[in-house]
């Protein structure tokens, strides 16, 4: 797309026909791009789920901005040319991610840590931990603590693990708008 700093197209938005779209920006750029119209071709299985993902997004985006602490949160954050109604449309869209499960640092005692590096677009709400057996039997699971660098979450053990060898560590991250992400490490 062209930006235009054109004294003509100053105040015009819309579509030239079906040729060219202008399209403005919050910052009062406007930008000069090929008319798209819609595609004959059927949409494939993976590009409805892209839709209907999309369209949910929309969905938690309004009510968003019906929800003043919640759209002031979203506010703040916004960059330039960005409303808080597009970020919270991109947080729904996009689910947190897991990049790492730390677990040299448990031992199967009580006390002992579990560290979960998770991060999201705008902000990772939760993570909970969950602690099984090889045989798929649940030791304990729980919420585990922001750290102060803003990435890590602790877990603390809270209950005797004698089975350790063959656990299997799950945590879950969520997002505001309620997306999750799982990953699984099994002990050595």
């Amino acid at each position: 797309m062209a930006k235009s700093e054109n004294i003509i197209l100053k105040e015009a938005s819309g579509s030239v026909g079906k040729m060219l779209t202008i399209t403005k920006k919050r910052s009062g750029t406007t930008l000069l791009g090929k008319h798209r119209g819609a595609s004959k071709v059927p949409p494939t299985e993976k590009q409805q789920e892209v839709q209907s993902r999309f369209k949910m997004a929309i969905v938690y985006a309004k009510a968003v901005m019906q929800d003043p602490d919640l759209k002031g949160q979203y506010e703040a954050a916004a960059k330039k040319d960005q409303s808080a109604y597009n970020l919270a449309v991109r947080d729904a869209y996009k689910a947190p991610e897991i990049s790492s499960i730390t677990t040299h640092l448990y031992t199967g005692a009580i006390g002992s840590k579990i560290t979960v590096r998770a991060i999201d677009d705008f902000k990772v709400a939760s993570v909970r931990v969950k602690i099984t057996t090889a045989a798929g039997v649940v030791i304990e699971q729980g919420d585990a603590v922001l750290q102060s660098n803003g990435l890590d979450w602790m877990y603390t053990a809270t209950v005797l693990n004698d089975e350790l060898q063959g656990s299997v560590i799950a945590a879950s991250a969520l997002d505001l708008p309620a997306n999750e992400t799982v990953l699984e490490v099994a002990m050595p």
